[in-house]
């Protein structure tokens, strides 16, 4: 595998797997987000959800075809934009403060987002792309919607102190 692609993969799933360590009601992500609308609640955790699981599909997707660098670029900014609006009490803003643990993730986290940005842009000018196909068989993609269902289901229950 060329090294850009090894790069770019490693920074996804090693940002995929920094953000599963912080889903609300894990040992990290303690604090409680009852104040807010379970919809709001709902809709953030599927954004989540989607970066997380999306970036382990983008993994693949570099990994077998050397295609998706324009989606992991945009997923390093949206993993850095997540982190950034917590980290800045913009949202979402709970009424007990973040733990050292989860400030100091969401950090490494927004260190991973802006490597995976920037070596995203500046290596996919040298990455080249294969016929080979990039296709998830359709039972992991089912599997992947069923773990995505009970994520957002889990963490929006958690975050809510239900």
């Amino acid at each position: 595998m060329p090294t850009s692609r090894l790069v770019i993969t490693t920074l996804l799933v090693a940002s995929a797997l920094n953000l599963a360590l912080m889903v609300p009601g894990g040992f990290v992500e303690t604090r409680d987000f009852s104040a807010y609308p379970s919809i709001v609640l709902g809709a953030f955790n599927v954004f989540l959800t989607v970066l997380g699981l999306g970036s382990l599909v983008l993994a693949y997707t570099v990994t077998k075809a050397g295609r998706g660098y324009g989606w992991s670029a945009l997923a390093g900014l949206a993993f850095v934009g997540v982190y950034v609006l917590d980290l800045g009490r913009i949202f979402p803003v709970p009424p007990d403060p973040m733990s050292t643990l989860l400030a100091t993730l969401e950090w490494i986290g927004t260190g991973l987002g802006v490597a995976l940005a920037a070596a995203t842009l500046v290596l996919s000018r040298r990455a080249t792309s294969t016929s080979a196909t990039s296709s998830l068989p359709r039972p992991v993609v089912f599997g992947l919607v069923i773990v995505a269902l009970i994520i957002v289901a889990f963490a929006t229950k958690s975050a809510m102190g239900i």
